[in-house]
């Protein structure tokens, strides 16, 4: 064999040999990704934002995830785990430095990394959702757990929504994405001059400009403040914007001359509820004959949050014969609220305590002479009953001077802003 063969050869063997090298290493270029994949832990990609968090290095990794039940502990989660007692109270003491333990409410996240030693699980990170905002990372460190939290970052989003009413508000609302708690908050700021039960027609208009908050990844987390809410009736047009000081602490929501919406008393202290019985003389359902209703029922789910109608002391709590779980609370200038049939009272009425307008005093149940969940309401004004739907109370306060030139200002920001983002 000549020489130019044999060099002919040497290149031709050189060729296949980086083929064949290449092709091995495509084929198995995917399994190395998924093998780098698998081991990589998504807690070490948390910031914790210090810098001295000892670096984690797990070979191999197993993930768990729990969801706490009704009427489950953190404790319980945790002795599912492979945790032995010890470590579970160390965990517990140091989860305690940075969540109330006793206000992780049903559907928390709490998910498990282990590690895999002699073929057996070993857990080196827990990471605990307490909300949306933020998460609690525990991790070893020289076989003892150390513990870390972390707020997320978000990012605020100026909304403004216009809905033509078709069934009910809350659907209306519903239907383009409107969060429940500001659906809430809005039915509540007209509750003082609308009968939503009455005025609210098929056709009638809605305007809502409010905050919300979203996560780097354009994920809805939480609601902030409505700015601007208006509802259009057939007949008339009630608008409200928030007055707010520098440090943006509520001063109340006026409407565009400064006056205030807020009145002693609210005529629905419930929201989203259909009022199924009227004040007047009525066939009692239970009883069978007439007698009058000196009150109005409100219909709605049992469990409903029943709101106080205005700010007062409790007066009388607790179980009041054919009216079942019931709750009065005394207001300034003679008047009075009753509520009747709850399922239960909220955590903390007991009697002589102040409560404030709006606060959460009960639930709606059918306790007592009840034919179905709902809330039986009752003013009182200078010892008599008055229908609750009907009733004048004094219009509420007027803005002047400083405070009007300051709001008329923030009322001008926010027109300017709510048509930026319509």
């Amino acid at each position: 064999m000549n020489i130019y063969n044999k060099f002919s050869l040497i290149i031709l063997g050189g060729l296949l040999i980086t083929i064949a090298t290449s092709y091995y290493l495509a084929i198995n270029y995917g399994d190395i990704k998924k093998y780098q994949n698998i081991n990589t832990p998504k807690t070490q990609l948390l910031d914790t934002s210090e810098k001295d968090s000892p670096e984690l290095k797990i070979e191999y990794t197993y993930k768990k995830k729990y969801e706490m039940q009704e009427g489950e502990t953190f404790s319980q989660i945790l002795r599912k785990t492979k945790l032995n007692d010890n470590e579970i109270q160390e965990i517990i003491k140091l989860t305690k430095e940075k969540v109330d333990l006793n206000k992780l409410s049903i559907g928390t996240k709490i998910e498990t990394i282990s590690s895999i030693e002699n073929d057996a699980l070993f857990i080196q990170n827990i990471i605990i959702y307490p909300n949306k905002e933020s998460e609690i990372f525990l991790f070893r460190n020289n076989n003892k757990f150390e513990i870390k939290s972390n707020q997320l970052k978000l990012y605020p989003e100026l909304v403004s929504q216009e809905v033509e009413i078709q069934n009910s508000i809350f659907e209306s609302l519903t239907n383009v994405d409107t969060p429940e708690n500001i659906i809430m908050e809005f039915v509540q700021l007209f509750s003082f001059d609308i009968d939503f039960q009455r005025e609210i027609r098929q056709g009638n208009k809605i305007k809502i400009f409010y905050k919300k908050f979203n996560d780097e990844k354009q994920n809805f987390i939480k609601t902030g403040s409505i700015y601007f809410a208006e509802i259009q009736l057939h007949n008339h047009s009630y608008e409200l914007y928030r007055f707010e000081n520098k440090n943006e602490k509520l001063l109340g929501y006026f409407d565009s001359k400064g006056k205030s919406a807020t009145k002693a008393l609210m005529k629905t202290p419930i929201n989203g509820a259909r009022l199924s019985s009227g004040y007047g003389m009525r066939k009692h359902p239970i009883l069978g004959y007439n007698k009058k209703h000196q009150g109005v029922d409100f219909a709605a789910p049992k469990g409903t949050s029943i709101m106080a109608a205005g700010t007062g002391h409790i007066e009388f709590v607790g179980d009041n014969g054919g009216a079942g779980k019931y709750i009065r609370i005394k207001h300034m200038n003679g008047y009075k609220t009753a509520y009747a049939h709850l399922s239960k009272y909220a955590s903390g009425i007991n009697k002589n305590i102040k409560v404030k307008q709006g606060q959460t005093i009960g639930y709606v149940g059918s306790t007592g002479l009840s034919t179905g969940a709902h809330l039986h309401y009752e003013v009182w004004f200078n010892g008599k009953r008055i229908n609750p739907m009907t009733m004048k109370l004094p219009s509420g306060k007027k803005l002047e001077n400083n405070d009007l030139e300051a709001f008329l200002k923030l009322k001008e920001e926010i027109d300017i802003e709510m048509n930026e983002a319509s």
